[in-house]
């Protein structure tokens, strides 16, 4: 179709179609190139991104190999478990210690007595776990009178018949969890209360006076044990700071307390006092907590829970040493020595996470291009199958990074970072010829690599020869902290030439260089490829992918206006054509007709 109706039978004989296809051919080219261009480096960036992402969680990984609890592992035994169990971190020594444990930490904690059950009023509701039936000898009879509920029951003490509003207070129980006290000096308490249709209405139970308690605001848990029929309160933190102190503000709630038979629990051995009597408008303080006591080396430790760190050793009492002939308490043993096979598993993952970086890298950065296969233009694509488009994509994609600048400098500071020695290891040893050594480069302890691509391997016991000789020698070798500024491949010749700066990479940890390094290559990735596919970030990958794209609407717009050029042309030459046509076919019936042709 061109500007003025159907090409190509207007009697010119013209194919005009064809005619603006052929002259279409170099534009469309063009553009291709512009497609193909684009789109190669889109697949630049998207392969870009994928080491973007593998570089990232290689340097996250470092952190692992950095921590001393990893790479300077310690591990501590009891000779005594049910008096102490011990773990240690990697700052501690290893020595032994020597421990008494005089008291443990406990919770301040009241129970229903032992062989007790909690009393009912109600004697033919033995096991009834509403509070109606713990205070009173039977159902109450309510009444309404204007609106107003009222209850006549019979008191399960005096047998007396009482009635009661509904509003009224039944229990009010005034709760003591330490020694805080308010702006006039009084000491702080918390109330746990039932009106009368709260537990004749409503039916409030046990489990809902527990409930209470520990709502109340105090730091007091309440529980009620159905199986066992026991009533607790227990002080939700150890130490002697806390209690559990219970006021009875009524009759009700004196009778109420008591009918738990709440006795006070003893932590140090383990026992359940007697019933405690509560009487009214009196705050009885049933139960405090304790601080745990221990002597280690010979200095005596106080804590408020039942664990404590003492010089990285972090110990858990569990029970109270028991006690010789002469009264003094009988010394546990604890034992801090390295944990060897710790320290070897995280070395082996370090070899490990090294390895899927650095082979990853070099695959990438080895794969020579495919140049016998470019990017698919869209026509291109039309005339092939979906698994042929795959399969030639594979092949196009070979060798995207092929000796890439970003990705040799990465293996480059990573190769620089594993095998220049740390001189923070300064331990001097010397073996038996007289001849001086150190474990403060990674061949010194049994890594080294295997090939010439960086690839490394693990002497186990060569490693574990390192440990034995210098135990320490391990974590400087990964962890030592330096102020680095220096980083490998720096541009900057102020920091990465001063004498300072190089020695503070070469007295910095493994670990922490690969730290640092990769860091740096991040940013590099972060500012070439961005950090993910898309396409408008201010990467140099996708500006220049930004300006493809603006740069091929602009020329798709071009080749329209182009194509309506031609379309134009070729319908003027076809009119021409056409009325010439006309003009010859006139001229020459005019001379036959003269001639007597017709």
């Amino acid at each position: 179709m061109g500007a003025n109706g159907i090409y190509g039978l207007s009697g010119s004989g013209l194919d005009i179609e064809s005619l603006v296809k052929m002259g279409m051919m170099n534009k469309q080219n063009q553009y291709d190139k512009m497609y193909q261009t684009q789109l190669k480096q889109t697949w630049v960036k998207e392969a870009y991104n994928t080491v973007y992402t593998d570089v990232k969680a290689f340097k996250e990984s470092m952190s692992t190999f950095k921590m001393q609890s990893n790479m300077s592992a310690m591990q501590a035994t009891s000779s005594n478990n049910d008096v102490v169990s011990v773990t240690a971190n990697g700052a501690a020594a290893a020595m032994n210690h020597k421990i008494t444990v005089e008291q443990v930490a406990s919770n301040a904690y009241l129970m229903t007595a032992n062989g007790k059950k909690i009393e009912r009023a109600n004697t033919s509701a033995a096991n009834s776990a509403y509070l109606k039936d713990v205070l009173f000898s039977g159902d109450a009879t309510k009444t309404t009178v204007d609106g107003q509920t009222s209850y006549l029951v019979k008191n399960g003490t005096t047998g007396k018949n009482d009635t009661f509003k509904g509003s009224d207070v039944a229990i009010s129980i005034e709760v003591q969890d330490g020694d805080e006290v308010d702006s006039d000096g009084k000491p702080v308490t918390h109330k746990v209360e039932f009106t009368y249709d709260q537990i004749f209405g409503d039916n409030k139970t046990l489990n809902d006076l527990a409930t209470a308690f520990s709502n109340s605001g105090a730091n007091v848990q309440g529980g009620y044990d159905t199986v066992n029929d026991s009533f607790s309160l227990y002080n939700k933190t150890s130490g002697s700071a806390n209690k559990i102190g219970l006021k009875a503000n009524n009759k009700a709630s004196a009778d109420l307390l008591n009918k738990l038979h709440l006795a006070s629990y003893h932590g140090q051995n383990n026992t359940l006092g007697s019933a405690i009597t509560f009487e009214t408008d009196k705050m009885n303080v049933a139960a405090t907590g304790t601080n745990a006591k221990a002597t280690i080396d010979g200095k005596t430790y106080e804590s408020d829970t039942n664990k404590l760190n003492v010089a990285n050793v972090i110990y858990n009492f569990n029970g109270v040493s028991a006690k010789n002939a002469d009264g003094t308490y009988q010394a546990s043993t604890i034992s801090v020595s390295q944990d060897t096979d710790k320290i070897v598993d995280n070395v082996k993952k370090f070899v490990e996470t090294y390895n899927t970086l650095i082979d990853s890298l070099n695959t990438k950065y080895r794969e020579e291009k495919n140049t016998d296969y470019k990017p698919l233009t869209k026509k291109q694509e039309s005339e092939m199958t979906e698994s042929q488009i795959n399969k030639w994509n594979e092949k196009a994609k070979s060798g995207l990074l092929y000796h890439d600048n970003n990705i040799y400098s990465i293996i480059s500071d990573m190769r620089e970072a594993l095998y220049t020695e740390v001189d923070a290891v300064d331990t001097v040893l010397t073996d038996a010829r007289g001849n001086k050594y150190s474990y403060n480069s990674m061949s010194s302890i049994g890594i080294t690599s295997s090939t010439n691509q960086g690839h490394i391997t693990l002497d186990e016991e060569k490693l574990k020869k390192a440990l034995t000789e210098d135990p320490d020698c391990v974590y400087q070798l990964f962890a030592s902290d330096q102020d680095s500024t220096y980083i490998s491949g720096s541009t900057n010749k102020n920091q990465s030439d001063t004498y300072t700066s190089k020695s503070d990479y070469l007295n910095t940890g493994i670990a922490n260089r690969l730290y640092n390094s990769m860091t740096t290559n991040i940013r590099n990735l972060e500012s070439y490829a961005g950090t993910s596919k898309e396409t408008d970030d201010e990467s140099y990958l996708g500006k220049l992918i930004t300006n493809m794209n603006t740069k091929m609407t602009s020329f798709q717009t071009l080749m329209k206006t182009y194509k309506s050029k031609l379309y134009k042309r070729y319908d003027a030459m076809a009119g021409a054509l056409s009325k010439l046509g006309a003009q010859r076919s006139y001229s020459t019936g005019y001379w036959d007709e003269r001639e007597g042709n017709i």
